[in-house]
């Protein structure tokens, strides 16, 4: 006997031969007669298990040997769940297996009750192709004679089941033997199939929000527990809900009002005390790599006031960011950013700078499961339902949204311009940080943060001194060869995004003509570059030709300068500012999208310190590669660029 038991049960797992880890079944809610039956199956199985003799097992429980050893099969059963059976088999009938029909169903009349259990099933078996287009009518399965609507209506699948089933059965066969055609019998294997493919039948019959939620439902355990700030963050980009406007100079004097096209906010939370670290406001219709780079830089350098024009808006004292507000989070690091798969996001120059300079993990996630950020988006929503939704020119959370009332009227009317909003945006943020929030027990963002920043053995990564000094994180490196021609009378030169750029020291190093170098730039000012030898010495900053190296200008605004020119819908000389001849082009153009990139321009003119230094020009260069010198720079002293000292059309342009 040992031996057929070994031979029988040496393939279960030694936990799985050992009772006491069998699934267990409650007593209570069983009778009493059924209750005795269970209680004579589980002790004979024990007992055969212990190596009892059958005889006395038979004398004791009551059950032949035959019977023993079935039950004990039956115990060691894979159950749908992954585990065996183990004592839910041995409850008085309980099925292991769904119910197979093998007699056909005889001919009978309609009005005739019972007698057609496992009719469905029978049929299916014989004709699979018929179970095949219930499944994908049901569960949106691609086939090729089927064009699925979103969801398909019991009625429509049952009638397209009929019509299979008329193709290969008789009016004397199931279905048409009976008076409902089936259609019980098709709702209840419909139900079945819903519940053993839950996530597909789900996604197909109730929506990817269901799904979505049924997924991150289904994994409890898969998240990892976060135990301290700055250990995961969230970045996620939203278009905000406002009409916001923009003063343009006229050409018949004064100016005129012009309407922005709503743009987005970027946001970096962290997921631990829910506090806002930065953000960043990008006023094209689409953001990019480098809006979220800028977001990042802001999120790590400490945060300031900004000075508010908004009669009787002030800060909370308990409110701000808290990079400006907490010593210990000053140019803090984290170690885990979340965000979606946009393209901006997963851009390679944006995963390598995470990567390099903040020395983070980066998780882009699931494709179209926002509630994996569930954090920020949650935040997206308190933004709007506390700020951009109150406003007169909101738009609402859709077209048919009751508080949108004409919202480019309003912001005409009321002149709501983009230097509120983002007034409106700072002090809305750093009051966020300093209200209580029910996910961290009714602490404040910045109260649970210097929970942590207070003790002693809190440790934060922070940006080494020198990156603090020159924060680099926009820059982005390319090669080019320095070009020149000494026969010509063309001094050297390197030509980077269609502009010439070129320094003293360069002039006077005609051997490097023919060389490869490699430029680092920064796209926010494209003024001048910072040259590298081939060995990776510094070379020393080289100045863009003419108007380029004066007037600030970001690699987007270039790169839009040159595409109208290409075009021939701008043009300009020597003596033409570039940048100037493109804002006056955005100011005829009446298109929402060219008052956005003339906002954006303007916030760079009045934001850039003034023209670069003197000594940096190039000396001794031909006529058509002069670069004219820049007059001394107007600061004032805090370095910001004075108002007075920017050309008229920008200083009309400007209104904040």
């Amino acid at each position: 006997m040992a031996t057929n038991r070994r031979f029988e049960f040496d393939w279960l797992d030694p936990v799985q031969r050992d009772t006491q880890y069998w699934p267990t079944v409650e007593r209570s809610m069983l009778k009493e007669r059924a209750l005795s039956k269970l209680d004579a199956r589980a002790g004979a199985i024990q007992a055969y298990l212990a190596d009892v003799p059958l005889k006395e097992i038979q004398k004791k429980y009551g059950l032949l040997p035959q019977h023993v050893l079935r039950h004990l099969k039956r115990c060691v059963e894979t159950h749908s769940d992954g585990r065996i059976w183990g004592f839910r088999a041995l409850i008085p009938f309980r099925r292991l297996k769904k119910y197979e029909r093998k007699k056909a169903i005889a001919r009978r009349t309609l009005d005739a009750k019972g007698g057609c259990s496992g009719a469905l099933g029978q049929l299916f078996t014989d004709k699979p192709s018929i179970q095949d287009t219930v499944d994908a009518l049901y569960l949106k399965r691609p086939m090729s004679d089927l064009v699925h609507e979103s969801r398909i209506p019991l009625k429509s699948i049952h009638k397209r089941f009929i019509e299979e089933c008329r193709k290969v059965r008789s009016t004397e066969q199931w279905p048409f033997c009976v008076m409902n055609l089936g259609i019980t019998s098709l709702w209840r294997y419909l139900k079945k199939l819903e519940t053993s493919q839950p996530k597909r039948a789900v996604r197909a019959r109730y929506g990817k929000v269901a799904a979505r939620k049924l997924d991150s439902d289904s994994t409890p355990g898969s998240t990892t527990e976060i135990t301290y700030p700055l250990q995961r963050v969230q970045l996620d980009g939203h278009r905000i809900d406002k009409i916001s406007t923009i003063d343009v100079p006229s050409p018949y004097g004064g100016v005129v009002q012009r309407l922005l096209e709503r743009f987005w906010i970027l946001v970096i939370i962290d997921v631990l005390s829910r506090a806002i670290l930065g953000y960043y406001l990008s006023l094209r219709r689409e953001y990019n790599a480098n809006d979220v780079l800028r977001c990042i830089k802001n999120a790590i350098v400490p945060w300031e006031e900004k000075k508010l024009t908004i009669p009787g808006l002030r800060y909370s004292p308990a409110g701000g960011l808290p990079s400006g507000v907490i010593p210990k989070l000053r140019y803090a690091l984290w170690d885990e950013l979340l965000y979606d798969n946009a393209k901006a996001n997963l851009a390679d120059r944006s995963r390598q700078k995470l990567t390099l300079v903040v020395g983070c993990g980066i998780n882009a996630g699931q494709i179209d499961n926002p509630d994996r950020r569930s954090i920020i988006e949650r935040f997206y929503k308190t933004l709007e339902e506390n700020l951009y939704h109150r406003l007169p020119s909101t738009t609402g959370s859709s077209p048919t949204d009751p508080r949108r009332q004409d919202p480019d009227k309003a912001a005409a009317r009321l002149h709501i311009t983009l230097e509120h909003m983002q007034e409106l945006t700072d002090v809305t943020i750093a009051q966020y940080n300093g209200t209580p929030h029910s996910g961290i027990g009714g602490r404040t963002p910045l109260e649970y943060l210097r929970y942590f920043t207070d003790r002693d053995d809190f440790l934060v990564r922070t940006l080494s001194e020198n990156q603090q000094n020159s924060l680099t994180l926009l820059n982005f490196s390319v090669a080019r060869v320095v070009r020149g021609n000494l026969k010509k009378g063309t001094a050297p030169y390197v030509e980077f995004a269609g502009v010439r750029y070129r320094s003293d020291i360069l002039v006077r190093t005609p051997e490097l003509i023919g060389t490869r170098v490699y430029l680092s730039v920064t796209p926010d000012d494209c003024r001048s570059i910072v040259a590298y030898l081939p060995d990776g010495s510094e070379f020393g900053s080289l100045i863009a030709h003419g108007f380029w190296g004066r007037t600030p200008h970001t690699m987007e605004m270039r790169e839009a300068i040159l595409t109208l020119k290409n075009k021939r819908l701008i043009f300009y000389t020597e003596e033409q500012d570039p940048v100037h001849v493109y804002m006056d082009h955005l100011a005829k153009d009446k298109h929402k999208r060219s008052a956005n990139r003339l906002a954006e321009a303007g916030q760079v003119l009045a934001n850039t310190p003034g023209p670069i230094a003197t000594a940096q020009n190039v000396s001794g260069s031909t006529k058509s590669d002069e670069v004219t010198p820049a007059p001394p720079s107007k600061q004032k002293p805090n370095g910001t660029t004075r108002r007075d000292a920017l050309p008229p059309i920008i200083k009309k342009t400007i209104t904040y």
